[in-house]
């Protein structure tokens, strides 16, 4: 008996699972505004929290993709008002390129969006696994944070972690001390006075990651150091924006009634600092407007300056120039935040309020670093970080104390 063998055509019926978007994770933040499945189109905008400043940022966690296959990604302005009836630009939200992570963890540009004639930036990303994390940047958040300090403690054993203050919403504002409390040079360096700006955490962490690095093992040795990766915990945490909150933002805070607990914890350790040792630099690490370059905001009576304080403001940001070139330059003269009009209102930014109640060898500085590149990956800020390390280093050899 002869037996057939017949081969039957095998069906595969693969079911398209549809797209969803996820925002329940730290710095999660976005407002679906539609969703195509049948064209893999996804519109968003960054969720407005009341009173919690500027609706810009997003992030996201999208399911349901089919790899290899592209979806678009549509971003637009969130269309109500974040403080009284003033709604912010697109531009704000809009990135050149959007940021894209097949694992939370490791991030890439997308090719660049189209922006249309009714203000919608349109990204084209093919979809490199069946989930993945789209964000406005590359985001640090406070469990990040975490792990940066930790990182430092374990690789610097003598350093000193300590808890700024604890957050209006309970949270923990933390930092790192490096080097002897009485030694010869005191620094402060603070990020995220402005949620939003997770720029100004990544070069933080290129930039204390330089600091514990062999390089800086000299000045490690008459350097005390006060790090704080983020200020504004509350805001990062739940993707919120901060600038411009109600009543105000941590930088416009500084003032003799502080709204937030870590505002006036920083205030009260940088008396206690220059009163017993003096404090020799201050620096504040943030992001500016989408098309500003790297740069720092100086004092604004910087051209009426004289004597050893026009000379040390002027050594900075000359030292600065030659130290912070990549990947991209920092420009060699300072801009000024002309925008902040009033006197009143210039002293309740942190870098006023640190000159104010510190002394002429003192610098004061706000180091504003472009975002809106795709070299400012977390790689390309940590460049800049290292970079502003560098300049410190520099600096401080010069000891900027000096008659």
């Amino acid at each position: 008996m002869i037996q057939r063998l017949f081969l039957l055509p095998l069906f595969v019926i693969t079911a398209h699972a549809e797209l969803s978007v996820r925002t329940d994770f730290e710095g999660g933040n976005a407002e679906v505004v539609k969703l195509d499945q049948a064209t893999k189109t996804l519109r968003i905008m960054p969720a407005l929290h009341e009173g919690r400043g500027w609706p810009c940022w997003w992030s996201f966690k999208l399911e349901g993709l089919t790899v290899g296959e592209a979806f678009t990604l549509e971003v637009q302005a969130q269309g109500k008002p974040f403080r009284d009836k003033t709604v912010l630009a697109a531009s704000w939200s809009q990135p050149k390129c959007a940021w894209i992570s097949v694992d939370g963890e490791t991030w890439q540009p997308s090719d660049p969006g189209r922006l249309s004639a009714d203000k919608v930036m349109s990204y084209t990303i093919p979809a490199g696994a069946a989930q993945m994390w789209l964000a406005w940047g590359p985001p640090f958040v406070p469990t990040d944070a975490e792990k940066l300090i930790e990182e430092i403690a374990a690789k610097l054993p003598a350093a000193k972690r300590f808890e700024l203050a604890k957050t209006r919403g309970g949270r923990s504002v933390q930092g790192i001390r490096i080097g002897a409390e009485n030694a010869a040079h005191q620094v402060w360096v603070g990020s995220r006075q402005h949620a939003w700006e997770a720029g100004g955490s990544q070069v933080g962490r290129g930039f204390i990651q330089w600091y514990a690095s062999d390089e800086a093992k000299a000045m490690r040795t008459n350097t005390c150091l006060h790090f704080i990766p983020i200020m504004d915990v509350d805001n990062a945490a739940i993707g919120a924006g901060g600038k411009e909150a109600v009543p105000r933002d941590h930088n416009r805070d500084w003032a003799a009634a502080p709204v937030y607990p870590e505002v006036a914890a920083a205030q009260r350790m940088i008396r206690d600092i220059h009163t017993k040792h003096g404090l020799d630099v201050f620096i504040d690490l943030h992001n500016p407007a989408p098309k500003d370059p790297v740069f720092f905001f100086g004092p604004f009576a910087f051209e009426r300056m004289t004597g050893i304080q026009q000379r040390n403001y002027q050594r900075w940001i000359d030292i600065s120039a030659a130290s912070i070139v990549e990947p991209l330059k920092v420009d060699p003269k300072y801009h000024f935040a002309n925008y902040v009009t009033t006197e009143e209102e210039r002293g309740r930014m942190s870098s006023g309020w640190v000159r104010a109640n510190t002394g002429d060898a003192t610098i004061s500085v706000t180091l504003e670093t472009c975002w809106n590149n795709p070299l400012m990956s977390v790689e390309g800020y940590g460049k800049v970080g290292a970079g502003l390390g560098r300049a410190l280093m520099t600096y401080l050899q010069e000891n900027p104390r000096r008659e």
